[in-house]
């Protein structure tokens, strides 16, 4: 379930359930991440940035012509070399325009990603699983497409060192963890990983993740800064060529092999899951008010 309520909002510590004023659906929310695809799509076309529907997003766009129904966010995915050259345009100037639509980058204060997230900066999203300090505002997520080893020992060694690293930035942002829990956890990486590594802040873990991007001169290439395990490897092939596909009112790029793609993440993706298959994002999201 998620929520948009207007506030007056100064500090992510005040918000309360008392604040709530209202409450709107997901399809709200989705109309929101649209409108920040829709300015993307056209700064990357000024920019010559290539890109792809990617994920769930990319399902919708085959099964349902938009959003899936009972999904809340929005993927892409954009080839290394793009990635770099995005980094390096929006590294001065965050917004898009004269929108509030902000580029939050790896690195930054307050933010515990190891990719690009686009954030609608005149809302706030509260995770019951994330600190308030690292909240941010409604957003699509934009992930490099990178190449990954050529053999699969290899492969698993780098998704084996990211869920390491992916584990010890969760434990290190998360808001739902009692003080216990974090020192029961705390204990047994010492004893099966190292003395120091609790120790260690977030930005230290998104460096570990990123600096797992290399240059493997092979043919696999997928998401390597926030993989889902071996879901998300591919041939170079299934992004060979762009196809333009309708997704909700607008067509936006997808890859030639999205046949591939998709048979390899969900199987049959034509058939819609049991309706107890279906995952919904658990968190609340607010729309400022602009005085």
């Amino acid at each position: 379930m998620v929520r948009i309520i207007f506030i007056n909002f100064t500090n992510y510590d005040n918000i309360s359930l008392t604040t709530f004023k209202g409450e709107i659906s997901s399809q709200e929310i989705q109309s929101l991440e649209l409108n920040i695809l829709k300015a993307f799509k056209t700064f990357a076309q000024e920019n010559n940035i290539t890109y792809y529907l990617c994920g769930g997003t990319l399902l919708g766009a085959i099964r349902h012509k938009g959003f899936i129904p009972w999904d809340d966010d929005i993927d892409i995915c954009i080839p290394r070399n793009s990635y770099n050259k995005l980094l390096k345009l929006v590294k001065e100037n965050r917004y898009i325009g004269n929108t509030t639509y902000k580029f939050c980058l790896p690195l930054d204060d307050n933010y515990i990603y190891p990719y690009i997230k686009i954030v609608d900066t005149n809302t706030i999203v509260y995770e019951k699983d994330i600190k308030k300090e690292y909240c941010l505002g409604v957003w699509i997520d934009i992930f490099p497409l990178d190449e990954f080893p050529k053999t699969n020992p290899e492969i698993k060694k780098i998704v084996k060192k990211h869920s390491i690293y992916k584990f010890f930035n969760k434990i290190y942002v998360s808001g739902n963890l009692s003080t216990t829990l974090k020192k029961v956890i705390a204990f047994f990486a010492k004893i099966f990983y190292s003395i120091t590594c609790f120790n260690k802040d977030n930005k230290y873990w998104i460096n570990k993740i990123l600096s797992l991007v290399k240059n493997y001169n092979s043919n696999y290439v997928g998401n390597l800064v926030w993989p889902n395990q071996y879901r998300e490897i591919f041939d170079k092939s299934v992004y060979s060529s762009t196809l333009e596909y309708q997704f909700e009112d607008d067509l936006f790029p997808i890859p030639s092999g999205y046949d591939e793609y998709l048979t390899y993440m969900y199987g049959n993706y034509m058939e819609l899951p049991k309706p107890e298959d279906r995952v919904f994002h658990d968190f609340e999201a607010y729309i400022l008010n602009e005085d």
